[in-house]
C-alpha cells in the first residue's frame, strides 16, 4: 500500500467548494428565441400583459415593507409614558362603561316566555282552529271515509293534535322562506289525514250533518265554552 496520499483524488462530495461556484454545475445560458404563437397563445402579448402586473406587485410589496418600518418607528416614537398613561387610562374608563351597558341591557331584556307570547299571532289553540286551519285544510267530511267533530275540544288526541299543529305554525311562520312548506309538509300533512281518518280521534263522531260539510267548505266547527281556551296573549299582558 501506498503511503503517497497526494496521489489520491479528492472525493467530490468532500470538497467545500459550492456548487453554486462549480463552473460545470451552472446551467448553460438560455438560447435566445423569438417569441410567436405556442398553442394557439401569442407569447409575447402574453408576457407583456403579466410583466406589468408582477413590477407592481414587486414594487408593492418593497413599499409596504418600508411604510410599515416607518410607521413603526413613529408610533413608537409617539409613545412617551406620558401618552401610554393616557391610553391605559381611556381603556380601562371605556371598558368599564361598555361592562356597565350591557349589564343594563340583560336586565332590561324580556324573559323567554315574555318573548314567546308576544310572538303569537293566535292566542289558541280554538282561534287556530277557527280563524285559519278549518278554512285552509278544506276536505269533504262525510263520516265514513273522512270523520271530523264540529265539538272537537271533546276529543283529548284531537286538541293535543290540534295544539301541536298550532304551536308548530307560530314557530315556522316566521321563517318567510321554507317555513311554511316545511309546516305543510311535515305537520298538517302529518296529523290531518290522522285526525280525519275513520278509525281516528273523530271516529265516534258520526251523529248528524254538524260533523260533515260538502267539498270545499270550512271544517265543522262549534264554540268551545267560554275560558276553555283563554287567549295567552292576554294573560301575558296582566
Amino acid at each position: 500500500m501506498s503511503d503517497d496520499w497526494g496521489d489520491v483524488p479528492a472525493d467530490p462530495e468532500l470538497t467545500d467548494v459550492p456548487a453554486d461556484d462549480d463552473p460545470d454545475e451552472r446551467p448553460a445560458p438560455r438560447e435566445e428565441r423569438e417569441p410567436g404563437r405556442l398553442l394557439g397563445v401569442d407569447v409575447d402579448e402574453l408576457v407583456r400583459s403579466l410583466v406589468g402586473p408582477a413590477i407592481r406587485q414587486v414594487v408593492q410589496k418593497a413599499v409596504t415593507k418600508e411604510v410599515k418600518a416607518a410607521v413603526e418607528g413613529a408610533v413608537a416614537d409617539a409613545l412617551d409614558p406620558t401618552v401610554i398613561e393616557e391610553l391605559e387610562a381611556q381603556a380601562a374608563t371605556a371598558a368599564t362603561r361598555a361592562v356597565s351597558d350591557e349589564l343594563d341591557a340583560l336586565d332590561e331584556a324580556p324573559d323567554d316566555d315574555e318573548d314567546e307570547t308576544q310572538a303569537l299571532y293566535y292566542g289558541s289553540v280554538d282561534e287556530f282552529l277557527r280563524e285559519y286551519l278549518r278554512g285552509a285544510y278544506r276536505r269533504r267530511i262525510d263520516g265514513r271515509h273522512r270523520m271530523w267533530a264540529a265539538r272537537w275540544w271533546e276529543y283529548d288526541e284531537a286538541v293535543i293534535r290540534l295544539e301541536a299543529l298550532w304551536r308548530a305554525w307560530e314557530e315556522l311562520r316566521l321563517d318567510p322562506s321554507t317555513g311554511m312548506s316545511i309546516w305543510w309538509r311535515d305537520h298538517a300533512d302529518h296529523h290531518m289525514p290522522i285526525l280525519m281518518a275513520p278509525d281516528g280521534p273523530f271516529a265516534e263522531a258520526t251523529d248528524g250533518d254538524q260533523n260533515k260539510c260538502r267539498q270545499g267548505a270550512p271544517l265543522p266547527y262549534a264554540q268551545p265554552p267560554t275560558g276553555l281556551f283563554p287567549d295567552v296573549r292576554e294573560a301575558s299582558d296582566e
